[in-house]
């Protein structure tokens, strides 16, 4: 991986006990599981008025917010409010799958995977429904999390999943999902509530990830080995600085006695000692 074992899941993290060992183990999958239940509940807050504004309009993607970029991301957050299923079933998905995926791959891949999944899906929706002229706030998870369920269906075709209450083969689903969201596209029911193009977006991503394996978010794990080698080198700057101030007041110590150090350079020696004594260099 390019991100640092802190980075990336590791056995320790792995095994701590309780809600501190989960979300070290799976923390993007964690955060994107609580921001999920907190921005629906605030959406079902805006939409009985209990809050000034709507979640939604504000976090979801449509055509008039698509040039602000953060929505293309974000849109994943708030779920229906009048559907409470929808909610329930992308976060028993996303726990089940984002979970073990997140250790597995790594933060950095799986969240590639995720949010790659989720881009694209949006993308999708939002070309051909304006193409169309019915471009409908776009919320859920639902393109993220079909970019996992079919990474795992070509990983692991043959594993089986529960499919409403039916143990299936991943593949044998995956292929079930394709079914139900191409054939209203066919009948030309583009205003079904659902937003079938995004599936198939992130599902499409999902089955291409799968050879690529890129990970886009390699940069964070090199800025943070640049700015920590930057203070690594700066602090033995110091240090080194530090000494040699501190052998020039000795030598003037030595020279001319205690009493020829300025206020400053007693400031300094004082502050040395203290660190000296507290065991830091």
């Amino acid at each position: 991986m390019a991100w640092r074992n802190e980075w990336e899941e590791g056995s320790e993290a792995a095994h701590r006990p309780g809600w501190r060992g989960t979300l070290a183990a799976a923390p993007v999958t964690s955060a994107l599981f609580v921001g999920s239940i907190v921005a629906t509940l605030a959406a079902i807050f805006g939409a009985n008025g209990v809050l000034p504004f709507r979640v939604s309009d504000w976090l979801g993607l449509s055509l008039d917010h698509a040039p602000w970029v953060y929505p293309f991301f974000t849109y994943v957050l708030p779920h229906d409010a009048e559907q409470p299923l929808h909610l329930i079933f992308n976060m028993l998905v996303l726990w089940i799958f984002g979970r073990e995926l997140e250790q597995r791959l790594g933060r950095g891949p799986f969240a590639t995977l995720f949010f790659g999944a989720a881009l694209t899906g949006a993308i999708a929706h939002l070309c051909v429904s304006a193409a169309v002229g019915d471009v409908a706030n776009l919320i859920g998870a639902s393109g993220g999390l079909f970019g996992l369920i079919f990474f795992l269906a070509r990983e692991s075709p043959d594993r089986k999943i529960l499919f409403y209450f039916f143990p299936l083969p991943i593949k044998v689903v995956a292929l079930l999902l394709v079914v139900l969201d191409i054939y209203p596209l066919l009948r030309g029911d583009l205003a079904d509530g659902v937003a079938h193009l995004c599936h198939l977006g992130g599902a499409l991503f999902g089955f291409l990830w799968f050879r690529l394996r890129f990970d886009a978010f390699s940069w964070w794990g090199a800025a943070r080995e640049a700015l920590r080698t930057g203070r690594a080198r700066a602090a033995a700057d110091r240090e080194r600085d530090d000494d040699a101030e501190m052998d020039r007041l000795l030598a003037k110590i030595h020279a001319e006695g205690l009493t020829s150090l300025t206020d400053r350079e007693r400031r300094f020696l004082q502050e040395r000692s203290d660190s000296l004594k507290g065991g830091r260099r």
